[in-house]
């Protein structure tokens, strides 16, 4: 399979040779793998309709449902309804098996190539969620999905971020014999290292109003929100966001305006669809801790019904992902990328 790669970025500055040596080799065998799994993917979900078809057409026969053509009618939905929400979440799992295979093909060639990076599709070296939701950056959550783990190192800086999925759940009655689930954050968290230990926890979070902050304080113990507030002179940040911390004077010392604006400039410019709303970040210890809410997908490449001669495109997206992480500590820097 004939495939190249047209550098467009200086970020992608010398990849064509890579992409000749390390992926393009890959394409016909990931192409044979991508028939394999979306043949699969069709087969399953002919067989969840199918099965759900004939259920729903065996009630409508025996007079499963006797209130009339509605009836009916209702009585054959139900089944095909499930069936095709069964077909949806086969057709996922082979799409996620596919994603996995072009990560596992391309991933380590661009990691090799920008340097000082690792990536963990899985994840499975976690991440501190605890810690975060400790400073009450993240909320409490019972359940994690993470993927797409970075780890490296920028400006002398270490880095680790990932993509994550943190859940809520309830029970709907006394028994606990059912529950619903609520997702708390969609996004991409980062833990990245501080030149020196600090030695106050802050806390920078969204504001919502002073009810919505009162009550967030109320329920927070001496952690998050229940620490001291921290009034800071600047307008625009205090029109967005809330700070509390240990030490209030400490906390000042760290927040220097310059900073802020910095901040500030991250959640106006990598927020995505949600803007300095999705923004929410801490400082513990040698680590600044950030969350980033974002619908938009992140590190995705390889579509199962397109063949991999598309990837060309993904990768260019892959390398607009990572360029992320790099412009966030160049932000915390004072170095803005130029408008």
């Amino acid at each position: 399979m004939t495939a190249t790669f047209t550098e467009r970025s200086p970020a992608e500055g010398g990849f064509a040779a890579v992409f000749a040596d390390r992926v393009a080799p890959e394409l016909d065998r990931l192409e044979g793998v991508r028939r394999q799994l979306l043949a699969t993917a069709k087969r399953h979900m002919a067989i969840a309709v199918g099965i759900g078809l004939v259920l729903g057409l065996l009630l409508v026969w025996t007079g499963g449902n006797s209130a009339g053509i509605a009836g009916y009618a209702f009585g054959f939905g139900i089944p095909v309804a499930i069936s095709a929400v069964g077909a949806f979440i086969l057709w996922k799992r082979q799409e996620k098996q596919w994603e996995g295979s072009v990560a596992q093909a391309v991933m380590p060639a661009v990691c090799d190539f920008v340097g000082d990076l690792a990536y963990d599709r899985e994840a499975d070296k976690g991440f501190p969620l605890e810690r975060m939701q400790r400073l009450g950056v993240i909320k409490s959550f019972h359940e994690s999905t993470l993927s797409d783990r970075l780890e490296g190192r920028y400006r002398e800086t270490p880095f680790e971020m990932v993509e994550a999925k943190l859940k809520s759940k309830s029970s709907n009655n006394d028994d606990n014999s059912s529950s619903s689930s609520k997702t708390l954050f969609d996004g991409l968290l980062f833990s990245i290292g501080v030149p020196e230990t600090l030695r106050t926890r802050i806390l920078i979070a969204r504001d919502y109003g002073g009810v919505g902050n009162k009550l967030t304080e109320m329920f927070s113990g001496k952690s998050g929100r229940g620490m001291p507030k921290v009034a800071l002179p600047h307008e625009k940040f205090e029109s967005q966001f809330e700070v509390y911390a240990d030490d209030p004077e400490a906390a000042r010392a760290v927040l220097a305006p310059a900073f802020l604006d910095n901040l500030i400039a991250i959640a106006e410019a990598e927020g995505g669809s949600e803007g300095p709303r999705g923004l929410q970040a801490g400082f513990h210890e040698d680590r600044f801790f950030l969350a980033l809410s974002r619908k938009e997908d992140f590190l995705k490449m390889g579509s199962l019904q397109t063949p991999v001669t598309g990837i060309e495109d993904d990768l260019h997206a892959v390398f607009d992902d990572l360029a992320l992480v790099y412009r966030i500590i160049d932000r915390l820097h004072g170095i803005h990328p130029a408008s």
